[in-house]
C-alpha cells in the first residue's frame, strides 16, 4: 500500500529503509529521496517508525537486548563482579 501518493513511496518501501536504520521520519523521508509534497503521509510515517522502534525494542528485551544478539556480554552469565 501506498504511505505517499506524492513520492510513490510504499509501505514495503518505508520498512526497508527502518531495517537498513532509519530511526526517524526525517530520516526515512531522506532515504526514500521524498519531495515536498502535501504532507498528509507524515503522520503515517511518524506512526510506523513509532511502531518499529517500540517492535525492536520488545524484542531486544525479550532476547536479551541487542548485544545478545550480538554475540556481546551477556550481564547475567558474567564472571566479573
Amino acid at each position: 500500500m501506498y504511505v505517499c501518493i506524492c513520492n510513490a513511496v510504499t509501505e514495503d518501501d518505508v520498512h526497508g529503509c527502518m531495517a537498513s536504520g532509519c530511526t526517524t521520519a526525517k530520516a526515512v523521508k531522506a532515504a526514500c529521496g521524498f519531495k515536498p509534497g502535501c504532507g498528509l503521509c507524515t503522520k503515517r510515517i511518524h506512526t510506523m517508525v513509532s511502531e518499529y522502534r517500540a517492535s525492536t525494542a520488545m524484542a531486544d528485551a525479550l532476547l536479551g537486548g541487542a548485544d545478545a544478539l550480538l554475540g556481546g556480554n551477556d550481564p547475567a552469565t558474567s564472571t566479573a563482579a
